[in-house]
């Protein structure tokens, strides 16, 4: 599962959906579902459970502090959960509609629907106002994450 994971309509925090959108015409194998997964974190858990993948792909363009356009490829630690209280206000923030990626991670671990191989490639956002598209940094780095996602899903 490649999963784009965002923001609709704030500029690079929805690069996730829009990638996966752009992406779609490639070829991939058949095994290899190109999921929008831009919707709060127990939406994406209900995804999760119901394809029940083998590997996860997450794509996303998030603010972590890093210069804009910075690209970042890591597995998912299965491990690292906060405590039940926090969990608990991350599931009611999603349950109220908003659409944030670390809740998704989050709440995904807890509930143990992600598999084992779990990679995240991730844009440092830099634009995240209402519009479309995407700012310089981030939109250049699109042909080198479509290189990375390319890369994980060959392994």
């Amino acid at each position: 599962l490649v999963a784009g994971v965002g923001n609709p309509w704030l500029r690079d925090l929805d690069f996730g959906p829009q990638f996966v959108r752009r992406i779609q015409a490639e070829e991939w194998p058949r095994d290899v579902a190109i999921e929008d997964a831009s919707y709060a974190a127990h939406r994406v858990l209900h995804l999760l459970q119901d394809l029940r993948p083998q590997r996860v792909v997450f794509v996303s363009g998030f603010p972590r502090g890093d210069p804009p356009g910075t690209l970042r490829r890591y597995p998912v630690d299965q491990d690292a959960l906060p405590d039940d209280d926090e969990i608990a206000e991350r599931l009611g923030e999603a349950a109220g509609g908003v659409i944030d990626f670390d809740h998704t991670l989050i709440v995904a671990r807890h509930f143990k629907a992600l598999p084992h191989d779990t990679v995240v490639i991730e844009v440092e956002a830099e634009d995240t106002a209402f519009g479309t598209g995407f700012s310089d940094p981030v939109e250049a780095s699109v042909e080198r994450v479509l290189e990375l996602v390319k890369e994980e899903v060959a392994r």
